[in-house]
């Protein structure tokens, strides 16, 4: 008899209609749609403590017009829908809370333009990050390629306010956004952006009112985005990693700001000794002995040499004034391997979560945050005593986002799925961080039911009444993604 507790199978017959699944058939096909337990188990859960739930249908559209098809047939019938497109988002995000059809997006995954003279591209759902780099590289373009799989969607990571390798410079990925096209819960199909305007024209959504908005940071509740239009950059020839150690989370912060001050670099992370260990120790490790407890790669891109050296000046004066103010901060080689692996981005190395949670059991997730930099030592020193108090590693990660001004601030939890015990004090240890950092000023960035409902018992209520406006208004059924944002609870 094993020791562990297992979780409950949500394995269990989906709740067919017959009407609704042959009208889906007539939309895409008999191959294109599926009711097959086994098939749609695949989309119940993902490596999150979040319970698993199924859908009642799996339907892959291959077009914008199968998708408004498909939305209207949902709305006939009163029947949820959750966009999917890779799954590897780590949040419960996909798991239909509330069963319904999956539209698993994957194969819309056309890049229907690459402008190598504007630098941009326009991109279905489907599109991931690997493929989207190999078209960029033959052009030396990249875009910010976030710390994810390979197999991720470029899409989705966008429009959920998803990270990158180059946010130290041009911000989130939802920045990159210059043009989409939507289709509505209801079925409409709209552009948004200078496509709006010209359908030839993807390049901006300014100066125009920014009504894609409406559908960043939702979460898959107000729309399903078609067509995307990203920013993409040009690839300088010398990169330069300036790497450090400080003993301090603060201290690692303040070095952090004094750099950032500079805009000097595509990217400046820091990360503490326990995330440096791959897989994450699990169950909790003591850092040995005299060993720094942050380490920070701040990688730096450049056309020439003499920009380089200028690159290298400022980062040693700011060592310097670091060093007079009494940091521990100081210079520190990374292995080479660790540097391709934070710098040669999409990577399979740090973008595959098995590798963290080897040690852990399977399961993975974090309290994710955007917070101000003045408040990383603080709300560190409190987890880092949730963390080991419930036999957790202390992993966490800091970056800086386009300024100093706030940033990213997060904790890995990696847990073994098949102990309840163990997941559900994944679950309360992570709440617990949660709830620390939003009392401090931060705010969750693509977060679960649990954290929805953390930010809705702090939030304004005019802005929560607003969200529910603007949600009642695009999707006056609430069959989109029901339940994720946690608005319903609040009625």
């Amino acid at each position: 008899m094993s020791k562990y507790k297992k979780m409950r199978d949500p394995l269990r017959d989906p709740n067919v209609d017959p009407a609704v699944l042959k009208e889906l058939k007539s939309i895409v096909g008999d191959k294109k749609v599926t009711v097959s337990k086994h098939i749609l188990y695949a989309y119940s859960y993902d490596l999150t403590f979040v319970e698993g739930k199924m859908p009642d249908y799996a339907v892959l559209p291959q077009n914008t017009e199968q998708v408004s098809q498909i939305m209207k047939l949902a709305n006939k019938f009163k029947i949820p829908v959750i966009p999917y497109t890779a799954g590897s988002n780590i949040g419960g995000l996909c798991i239909p809370e509330q069963g319904g059809i999956i539209m698993d997006l994957k194969q819309m995954n056309k890049i229907i333009e690459l402008n190598d003279n504007l630098h941009y591209v326009v991109i279905e759902p489907g599109v991931s990050h690997a493929k989207l780099a190999a078209a960029l590289y033959k052009y030396n373009l990249r875009f910010s390629w976030p710390v994810g799989p390979p197999s991720g969607s470029t899409s989705s990571c966008s429009l959920c306010h998803g990270i990158g390798g180059m946010s130290g410079r041009y911000g989130l990925n939802s920045e990159a956004i210059t043009s989409m096209e939507v289709v509505l819960p209801t079925g409409e199909i709209v552009k948004i952006g200078s496509c709006a305007i010209n359908d030839k024209a993807w390049h901006s959504v300014l100066p125009l009112p920014q009504m894609d908005g409406l559908f960043k940071g939702w979460l898959g509740t107000t729309g399903v985005v078609t067509k995307l239009g990203l920013a993409v950059h040009p690839i300088p020839p010398i990169l330069k990693v300036f790497t450090a150690s400080a003993a301090t989370c603060e201290d690692m912060a303040y070095y952090m700001r004094a750099l950032s001050n500079y805009e000097i670099a595509d990217d400046v992370t820091a990360v503490s000794w326990w995330l440096t260990q791959v897989p994450i120790p699990s169950p909790y490790k003591p850092k040995p002995e005299g060993k720094p407890e942050w380490f920070s790669f701040a990688a730096t891109t450049s056309w020439t040499e003499k920009e380089k050296e200028a690159r290298e000046e400022i980062w040693q004066s700011v060592m310097d004034e670091e060093k007079k103010k009494g940091s521990s901060v100081v210079y520190v080689e990374y292995p080479d391997e660790a540097l391709r692996a934070r710098t040669q981005l999409p990577s399979r190395i740090v973008g595959s979560t098995k590798n963290y949670t080897k040690q852990g059991g399977g399961g993975i997730a974090w309290p994710g945050t955007f917070t101000p930099l003045d408040k990383w030592g603080v709300i560190y020193e409190e987890w880092k005593k949730i963390m080991i108090r419930r036999n957790f590693s202390p992993a966490v990660r800091i970056t800086d986002y386009r300024g100093v001004h706030y940033g990213m601030l997060r904790a890995f939890f990696t847990f073994d799925k098949g102990d309840i015990d163990h997941t559900e004090n994944a679950r309360q240890g992570i709440v617990e961080c949660l709830r620390w950092c939003l009392d401090n000023g931060g705010i969750p960035y693509k977060p679960g039911v649990d954290f929805a409902k953390e930010i809705n018992k702090r939030c304004d209520q005019g802005y929560l009444s607003l969200l529910k406006r603007v949600k009642k208004m695009l999707d006056p059924n609430n069959i989109m993604n029901p339940g994720k944002m946690a608005l319903e609870d609040e009625d």
